[in-house]
């Protein structure tokens, strides 16, 4: 006996000292495969814990030497397969069950080493039955890494819900959950889903709390199952079944039990509305007596009565995690229920009380999403409550209270002079939550547009009495009213005319401090368009105010399709059931980028209204504030680089026809006379167009609005330009017509109104080239009604680019030439995402704009990769008889759909050239000839 301990301690020191062999990066490979030969050799042996740290350092020396992986696994899986079939399978099970996490292991760090190649369904299910108690729990509880059919973990699992051990138990029915949910729901044999179901009943009355939880937790998700293989006719009584079984185990004594109860509740998240309705009584309701639904698995009837006050129970709980679970499954459940979420409201004030902060918490977030559905109805009785959470000493809490007051409707003008107190009261005790607290207050007066006027009576005093005081003025308290009255107008309840101008005059002071509270409604720019607006209109004709109203009835429509956000009315046209979808979608784009684009997006068309209203200057800085958030955006998973350059191009286009329209707006006469900063400004935007056609791949919903600005500039040519260039550009209008309303017809699309007038007035004028001015004046009234329309950014739009080098080239360092000889100069060419059918110019230019193009062969740029460099020798003759001289170099594309404007030059591209890349000088220097001394 002790001549066999020695030989143990021996061993053990052996295998600590191999270990350190191991991991020594050192040690070399003669001694590594010494080791490797030394363990696998110790394989044989039947002494269970020296195979225990034999396994362990081949773990460890797949790790650190992974050439030696597969070996390693297929010795573990041989030394396996012998174990398996050895006579003596109890006294080899947690040896087998130690190799099977081995190989686990290795092929999940290796997945070329097969080392399931020799192990199924069978072998697994030998383990597990001959393995002790605690190998067996492990490979239950890590059935999913060993590729087990379904079938047979199903088998497995179910059988163990008898084992004698609670753990296994255990094990076993959360096994069940993971095959059930590993299925998706599906399981092939109605009898197996009704069997487990069954079986997770029955251990509800398991002596083991840890068994009921788990039994609680497979009752639900086969509770599930079940009722979706039902009839349609039988689906509800099975549903209302299975609700009520999970109800007669809320009392159960286990603090654990009751909470997955509940969270089971969640999981369900329905029922019929009289057992619903049941579950906020400890009355049985008249609705609920004589109810009982059929379980046609247990051969007995559920009787209504068990739910009668589940929810009060889990409510009253003396544990704040119960409470919880009760609170975060109330929610689920009111969803799908019509009377419901009148009934919880009342519950759920009550909650607000509790002592546990993350109780509180989760009862606003309940109150919040029946806010959202629009089923929330605040009561008198319930603002106390309410109102302390909005004063509560949680951040959280108090955000999430003021999310609600935004979105709720408050029945009179008691209830509203009550929340208006209390957000004030709330931003005396916590000024940093100003910004928010604006924006509450903000919506609170925009749903509540018809009290405004009486609000504008209590506060009209106090404005007028602190007009005087600059201190006062800027009181946090003055700003707190003053962007509660200034948003009525935003709700077509209420007109500007019923604002005082002082209000609005007032706002105007505090700009900045209004754009960090409204930041996420509309930013600097646009809130001073409207309080600038509202100031005029307020003092108004009738008259006046029809015209210049325009751009808040504009704005509005602009904002119709984002329901999800509640700063404008929706549309009437929208009925009333889909406003929750929309409120769905909006919160289904959780990208921040994508929504600062869509932001920018809906500011731009802004700009546009702002424009039209002549009101040029703050749409001017609207666009800016646009540039300036895009230049803070990065790409991401969501965004590329390329739709960001299309972004930013994009905008900069809105910014000329800005800087053109005004041209257009204040001369209402067919002139001939060119402006010369008028020419420039056109010439850029037509450049500009003709880059973002040209130098953009992947366009789709893009294509129509680039083609429509393209239909705006050729429409200003026409009207403002000489006669000598109409043809031409009426044939390039008529072009781009076509080419629309085909890329109309291709994606299944309906053109614009614009366009659509555009083509109307084309067919009227004919192909005569003389165009009449009266036509002329028409057609410009028609397209008037442009508007830059909200599109989907394609998030895989590629930018075509390039870069341009001339290695070892600079003023100290010129190339050599000889005067009046050809010289060539070496680029060094890197492109991006260019196409293969794309046609690359190199253009060489002087001084006095004298150029020269050299054509690249497609071969340099051919193939499938993103990134293409390669080095180019380009020859020019343009080498004068000077000293020093430079040229300028550059990469340009031909663009080939410019058809209408072609260039008749013998040598160059044929079309217009759309450049990638900022042009290179180039410095060159005289060789002298020097004679030989």
């Amino acid at each position: 006996m002790e001549e066999a301990n020695d030989s143990v301690s021996l061993t053990l020191h052996t295998l600590a000292s191999i270990r350190s062999l191991i991991i020594n990066a050192d040690t070399s490979v003669s001694v590594i495969s010494s080791v490797f030969d030394f363990l696998t050799g110790l394989l044989i042996r039947d002494d269970s814990p020296i195979l225990h740290h034999v396994l362990k350092l081949l773990s460890d020396l797949s790790l650190y030497r992974n050439e030696l992986a597969p070996q390693i696994s297929d010795s573990i899986l041989s030394n396996f397969l012998r174990l398996r079939n050895s006579d003596d399978n109890n006294s080899h099970g947690r040896v087998a069950a130690e190799s099977l996490a081995v190989l686990a292991s290795l092929s999940e760090r290796n997945p070329s080493a097969a080392a399931f190649s020799g192990i199924d369904g069978e072998a697994f299910a030998s383990i597990c039955l001959g393995a002790p108690v605690s190998p067996r729990m492990w490979m239950i509880r890590n059935a999913e890494r060993f590729r087990v059919p379904s079938s047979v973990l199903f088998t497995l699992f179910f059988g163990f819900t008898k084992d004698p051990y609670p753990c296994i138990r255990e094990a076993a029915l959360d096994g069940l959950v993971y095959v059930c949910e590993e299925a998706g729901g599906f399981v092939g044999h109605v009898h197996a889903v009704q069997g487990c179901y069954a079986r997770a009943v029955e251990l509800l009355d398991d002596a083991e709390d840890s068994v009921r939880s788990s039994a609680v937790r497979a009752v639900s998700v086969w509770g599930k199952v079940l009722i979706a293989s039902k009839e349609e006719s039988n689906r509800r009584e099975c549903r209302d079944a299975v609700f009520l079984q999970l109800c007669s185990v809320v009392r159960d004594m286990s603090v654990d039990v009751r909470v997955e109860v509940f969270k089971a509740f969640g999981v369900m998240r329905t029922a019929s509305e009289s057992i619903i309705l049941q579950t906020l009584s400890k009355k049985v309701l008249r609705a609920g007596k004589g109810k009982k639904p059929q379980d046609h698995l247990l051969n007995e009837s559920a009787d209504a009565a068990a739910a009668a006050g589940v929810f009060i129970h889990g409510f009253e709980d003396e544990f704040y995690e119960v409470r919880e679970a009760a609170v975060d499954s109330f929610h689920s459940l009111s969803v799908n229920s019509v009377e419901f979420p009148d009934e919880a409201v009342c519950l759920l004030m009550d909650m607000l009380y509790d002592d546990y902060m993350v109780v509180r918490l989760k009862a606003l977030e309940a109150l919040h999403h029946i806010a959202d559905m629009g089923n929330l109805k605040i009561q008198e009785t319930y603002m106390p409550a309410f109102l302390d959470a909005i004063v509560d000493t949680s951040e959280n809490i108090r955000l999430t209270a003021r999310n609600i007051l935004k979105l709720a409707k408050l029945p009179d003008l008691k209830l509203v002079n009550k929340g208006v107190d209390g957000v004030l009261k709330s931003l005396e005790i916590y000024p940093q939550d100003e910004p928010d607290i604006l924006s509450t207050l903000f919506l609170l007066g925009q749903n509540h547009s018809n009290f405004v006027v009486n609000i504008i009576k209590r506060f009209r005093e106090k404005l007028e009495t602190d007009s005087g005081n600059k201190s006062e003025f800027n009181s946090q308290q003055v700003s707190a009213f003053l962007v509660f009255i200034i948003s009525a107008p935003l709700s077509s309840k209420q007109s500007i005319t019923s604002i005082p101008p002082l209000a609005f005059s007032y706002s105007l002071a505090m700009l900045g401090k209004f754009s960090c509270g409204l930041h996420d409604m509309m930013d600097q720019d646009t809130l001073l368009a409207y309080l600038a607006h509202c100031i005029t209109l307020s003092a108004s004709s009738g008259k006046e105010f029809s015209k210049a109203d325009m751009f808040l009835n504009a704005y509005r429509r602009s904002n119709a399709d984002h329901s999800g956000s509640p700063v404008l009315p929706p549309s009437k046209d929208i009925p009333a059931e889909s406003k929750p979808m929309a409120s769905i979608a909006e919160l289904e784009i959780v990208n921040p980028a994508l929504k600062s684009v869509d932001h920018i997006l809906l500011k731009v068309k802004a700009a546009w209204l702002l424009l039209q209203s002549e009101c040029s200057k703050e749409a001017f800085r609207a666009l800016r504030a646009c540039k300036q958030e895009l230049a803070t955006l990065t790409a991401n998973s969501s965004i590329s680089n390329g739709a960001l350059e299309f972004m930013s191009q994009y905008v900069h286009v809105i910014e000329l026809l800005a800087q053109v329209w005004p041209h257009f707006e204040n001369s209402r006469h067919t002139s001939t006379c060119r402006s010369v900063e008028l020419e420039l400004l056109m010439e850029e935007l037509e450049i500009k167009l003709m880059e973002i056609r040209c130098r953009f791949t992947g366009l789709s919903t893009e294509v129509s609005l680039v083609m429509e600005l393209v239909i705006l500039g050729c429409l200003l040519r026409l009207y403002k330009f000489e006669i000598c260039c109409r043809l031409n550009c009426k044939k390039k209008l008529s072009a781009t017509v076509s080419q629309l309303k085909l890329h109309h017809e291709q994606q299944c699309t309906k053109p614009s109104d614009f366009v659509t007038e555009t083509d109307n007035s084309l067919q009227e004028i004919g192909s005569s080239a003389d165009i009449s001015s009266v036509r002329l004046l028409d057609l410009i009234k028609k397209f008037n009604c442009f508007s830059p329309e909200q599109f989907t950014l394609s998030c895989n739009l590629k930018c075509v680019s390039a870069e341009l080098e001339v290695p070892g080239n600079g003023p100290y360092s010129p190339i050599s030439f000889v005067a009046g000889l050809p010289v060539a100069i070496p680029c060094e060419i890197k492109l991006l995402d260019v196409p293969r059918d794309a046609r690359l110019w190199l253009r060489i230019s002087t001084s006095d704009d004298t150029c020269q193009f050299v054509y690249f062969d497609p071969n340099l740029y051919s193939g499938d990769e993103r990134e293409k460099r390669f080095m180019f020798t380009a020859v020019t003759c343009m080498t004068p008889r000077a000293v020093v001289f430079t040229l300028r170099v550059s990469i340009g594309i031909e663009c080939l759909f410019e058809d209408v404007c072609c260039r008749k030059h013998r040598y160059g591209p044929k079309h217009p050239v759309a450049y990638l890349c900022k042009e290179r000088e180039v410095h060159f220097s005289l060789v002298y000839r020097t004679k030989a001394l």
